[in-house]
């Protein structure tokens, strides 16, 4: 039972982690310049929005690396000679783990960047990311490459 439920939970888990790397691309850098003018940031807002950017692009890289290691790892394990279930299963688990930090870190992004901003503000940002991956709290259907994370604070 326990192992029919695991079948049955993994591909979810990993599909739908698996679908923000299917969100359409950011803003061009004349747009997000006019997002941060239209956001009128006051000196401090800007100084902690360009800390949170620079502090979560450096989480991501970590992220994102351990991501693609254990990823490579599902994948030698795929195509050995004579594949083991267990250690391919095992390896999807950490696959799986690896994504949802990856989403859990965007997360918790989203909700600093909320803490620093006015509610009028916030609005603004989030109207600006659409196209982004944050729309109303879900995903663009659109296929194409993956925002970086943090590219709309840069001035």
């Amino acid at each position: 039972m326990q192992r029919e439920l695991k079948r049955l939970i993994v591909p979810i888990l990993v599909l739908t982690m698996a679908l923000p790397s299917f969100a359409q691309a950011g803003k061009s850098k004349m747009q997000r310049g006019n997002m941060l003018d239209e956001l009128n940031l006051t000196q401090e807002q800007e100084t902690q929005m360009k800390e949170l950017r620079y502090s979560h692009e450096k989480n991501m890289i970590d992220l994102e690396a351990k991501l693609k290691r254990v990823q490579l790892d599902l994948k030698k394990l795929e195509r050995a000679d004579e594949p083991n279930k267990k250690k391919i299963h095992a390896q999807i688990e950490k696959v799986g783990s690896a994504r949802v930090a990856v989403q859990k870190a965007r997360a918790d992004q989203q909700l600093e960047i909320r803490k620093v901003l006015t509610e009028e503000q916030y609005k603004i940002f989030r109207k600006n990311m659409r196209g982004k991956g944050a729309r109303d709290g879900k995903m663009d259907a659109k296929p194409g490459k993956p925002g970086k994370p943090g590219r709309g604070f840069r001035k």
